[in-house]
């Protein structure tokens, strides 16, 4: 196939023989897949295949810029960033719809722009830098002076925050901006600057997070964390904004203002991060405990003969108290002090005697009574138990 290399000059043989769109757009499609001209690029962060040219005209070599060839339904503006072969252009001419493709002109990026916006985020601005002239057309040319610079930018909603009198740290000197034109060329911003004695200022972002550096609670509770950001030395207030991120979700979990619940016992680290440059952070660890299991407990009195809630006159029982768990078993080493309620004197109704920490015994003498046999724990009084005991006498 005979693919002719300047087919996309207007004066070449082969593209008055072109005779519909279809016919050039087949034929601007084989040329950027198989020519020597054809190139990936990405434009505005889209990859497509684009065909890069050197002027034709000799006249013209001396220009530095490109001419770009793209798809028909490539999404493309003056000022567009285009990636290629290493480097980055800047889309420098209005863009020219032929119908089959589109064409512009490009520059390649010289320098970058360092620049904080409102948000506190930090921008790598690719820019065009002249000394002394920006000739991009033989016939507009812009002089300035050799202590000034002329910058060529995008247009976008972070570059159109740069106010006048920043100050730009670029290779070894600083320059401060003295004007800036988003009228000349639509897409684009034209800047000046001046060399400066102010340096530019970087920010100095520190974090830290304000309860420590880890905590242990238990499981189901909830921390807020408080969160401190500094340029250099200064509190920024309001705090930027910042994420959170938990190691492990399954332990914990923080929500977007730094609210972390605690949902399982384990560790896990929260970290967080400035959001505008997550390299800036500070972390907090977080170990979850389990909810103490608090044990209950329960008193059993009962006599050594059944029934054991009466006593015939004459009669003696033994009654023995013991301390069980939620489980039903019995706790060793439990103490208990005994009483009985109405109390009455020895050889009354009833004769009470204690035989150790855990029993007493009762005889019935020969009246008939009803007593309650209280049994206390040594080691918490809240916990009581009692029996109703009738004490009959043998008539």
């Amino acid at each position: 196939m005979d693919v002719r290399k300047k087919w996309i000059d207007t004066g070449s043989d082969y593209y008055s023989k072109e005779e519909t769109i279809s016919d050039v757009k087949k034929n601007f499609d084989i040329r950027r897949y198989y020519s020597a001209e054809g190139s990936p690029a990405i434009i505005d962060t889209i990859a497509t295949q684009v065909i890069i040219q050197s002027h034709l005209n000799p006249l013209n070599e001396g220009k530095y810029d490109k001419k770009i060839h793209m798809p028909i339904e490539t999404v493309v503006n003056t000022g567009s960033i285009v990636e290629w072969e290493g480097n980055k252009w800047i889309i420098v001419s209005n863009i020219d719809n032929l119908q089959a493709y589109k064409t512009a002109s490009m520059i390649k990026s010289n320098n970058t722009l360092q620049f904080y916006d409102s948000t506190s985020t930090l921008h790598s601005i690719p820019c065009i830098i002249s000394k002394g002239s920006i000739s991009l057309d033989e016939q507009k040319i812009i002089s300035t002076l050799d202590s000034e610079i002329a910058i060529q930018i995008s247009n976008t909603s972070i570059t159109r925050q740069i106010p006048m009198n920043y100050v730009f740290k670029l290779g070894l000197r600083n320059y401060t901006v003295t004007d800036i034109d988003d009228i000349t060329v639509n897409g684009l911003l034209l800047i000046k600057m001046v060399y400066s004695e102010v340096e530019q200022v970087f920010p100095s972002y520190s974090l830290t997070i304000l309860n420590g550096d880890s905590t242990s609670t238990q499981q189901g509770n909830t921390i807020q964390l408080n969160v401190q950001v500094k340029d250099h030395d200064v509190i920024l207030s309001p705090t930027p904004s910042v994420i959170y991120i938990s190691s492990d979700i399954t332990k914990t979990m923080v929500s977007s203002t730094g609210l972390i619940s605690t949902l399982s016992v384990g560790t896990s680290t929260i970290t967080c991060k400035l959001q505008s440059d997550n390299t800036i952070f500070d972390t907090f660890v977080v170990n979850v405990e389990a909810i103490p299991v608090v044990e209950t407990y329960t008193l059993e009195l009962t006599g050594s003969i059944q029934p054991d809630s009466e006593i015939k006159s004459g009669q003696v029982k033994t009654y023995t108290c013991v301390k069980k768990n939620s489980l039903g078993v019995v706790v060793s080493g439990a103490e208990f002090d005994f009483s009985v309620i109405p109390g009455t004197t020895l050889l009354s109704a009833y004769t009470f005697t204690v035989l150790n920490n855990t029993q007493i015994s009762l005889k019935a003498n020969q009246y008939t009574y009803y007593i309650d046999l209280f049994a206390v724990d040594r080691s918490d009084a809240t916990l009581t138990v009692s029996k109703h005991i009738k004490l009959r006498s043998v008539l």
